[in-house]
């Protein structure tokens, strides 16, 4: 698989890069996040946060091992990034969360210390291993194993501590919790969820914010009870 791709190719309205600077563009390695939903690292330590003028400065500064990703030393330039990551540069004590923003753009949200020793993660499925373990499996294409039985449902989501992946809260899914849409027409926009509607079929099933707005259960993550715990960039009530 080719390491690059034409940058004319490449999502630039959501990697938030020029088309036309050059040829090529980085394309991400195989790894936690899909393609599409997922950059480069060494895009962002490149040309978001502006770190290196160039690739080969930003492969120096992965083979110092000055860069983490939830936690751990990555020196993978190409390693995908992706929602709820926290990319942390310990030398110059900077940390930031990758989300959303509401044009679908990605955004690295600064945040401090304390916020970046801990992650968000959805359960996409679970499944059953041998002696009652249960397996979760989590939408950054990890997953936690709990020997206390099926305490957690698919579309809750876990606050786990890094790097451990320790569980410290946990956010059922349902109405009356604060959500941040993750795709489609309202990406970016925050809202408690009024109604979820199961729909009979093969057709997705569908949740009902408090203002009316509408969107499929995929594209919704929770972040809070009453409120939520990260902060969102350019927030829309919805």
């Amino acid at each position: 698989m080719s390491q690059h791709n034409k940058r004319y190719n490449i999502p630039s309205e959501k990697w938030g890069i020029p088309t036309k600077e050059s040829y090529w563009a980085p394309s991400s390695t195989p790894g936690p996040h899909s393609a599409d939903r997922s950059i480069p690292l060494v895009v962002i330590l490149r040309d978001i946060l502006k770190y290196t003028e160039t690739s080969k400065e930003a492969e120096h500064i992965l083979a110092e091992r000055k860069v983490e990703v939830d936690g751990k030393i990555t020196t993978d330039k190409n390693r995908p990034i992706g929602l709820m990551d926290v990319i942390s540069i310990p030398d110059i004590s900077e940390n930031y969360r990758v989300l959303f923003d509401q044009k679908g753009k990605f955004r690295l949200l600064p945040i401090d210390k304390d916020q970046a020793e801990w992650k968000l993660v959805k359960i996409k499925d679970k499944t059953t291993l041998k002696d009652g373990i249960t397996q979760y499996n989590l939408h950054d294409g990890t997953n936690i194993r709990s020997e206390n039985g099926s305490k957690y449902n698919t579309k809750d989501v876990l606050k786990v501590q890094l790097p451990s992946r320790k569980i410290l809260e946990a956010f059922q899914f349902g109405e009356g919790q604060m959500a941040l849409v993750t795709g489609g027409n309202h990406i970016g926009e925050l809202g408690t969820i009024e109604e979820y509607e199961v729909i009979r079929g093969s057709q997705p099933n569908f949740v009902h914010f408090e203002s009316e707005i509408t969107t499929v259960e995929k594209y919704v993550f929770i972040i809070g009870k009453d409120k939520p715990i990260i902060e969102i960039p350019e927030v829309g009530i919805i």
